[in-house]
């Protein structure tokens, strides 16, 4: 091995198309894949679904509108590819993609995965700022205060029920095991 090898942060890197964000909407660090680094920063309006299958379905009713965050809380470990054929379909190329999910490298659009535990408590439209050339994520709310009055295991003010069992096993991002 040579000696002076070093390691680059491929997010360094000028033709990198993942960078890791930290912020008020997650705290231990997340990944950000796909395009959209023209849009930097970029604020964006929360739209948030339980399940892919509920985005899904809310972006082919066009309840889903353009420059909006789509916010998907209960991820499973499933990579999620099925939306974006649903983005692709009704245009909605300027849109953000935030989960604790998996995404294809070859995501298009700004898709951010592996967010934590804050993302349980994102509510519709809280705004979102993501900010590339700082490596920030952050959400105009008072997470703190959510956390502390937020369900436990409970129904959720924006109308979906966050699965329990999920919420208690999931870990953040710089925690997960391989």
């Amino acid at each position: 091995m040579n000696a002076h090898a070093r390691i680059i942060d491929p997010a360094a890197l000028p033709a990198s198309n993942f960078v890791i964000l930290h912020g008020s909407l997650s705290p231990e660090g997340c990944v950000m894949t796909g395009g959209g680094f023209e849009r930097d920063p970029h604020e964006a309006r929360a739209r948030v679904f339980a399940m892919e299958s509920d985005a899904i379905a809310a972006i082919q009713q066009g309840r889903v509108a353009h420059g909006e965050a789509i916010v998907i809380a209960a991820a499973d470990d499933a990579e999620m590819t099925a939306i974006f054929g649903a983005i692709a379909e009704a245009g909605l190329r300027d849109i953000s993609l935030i989960s604790n999910g998996r995404f294809a490298a070859a995501s298009e659009g700004i898709v951010i995965g592996h967010v934590g535990k804050a993302i349980r408590y994102v509510q519709n439209f809280d705004t979102i700022t993501i900010d590339i050339k700082n490596r920030r994520l952050d959400i105009d709310a008072d997470m703190v205060a959510r956390r502390a009055d937020g369900p436990r295991g409970a129904k959720v003010k924006n109308g979906f029920a966050p699965m329990g069992k999920y919420a208690a096993l999931m870990a953040e991002a710089d925690a997960a095991q391989a």
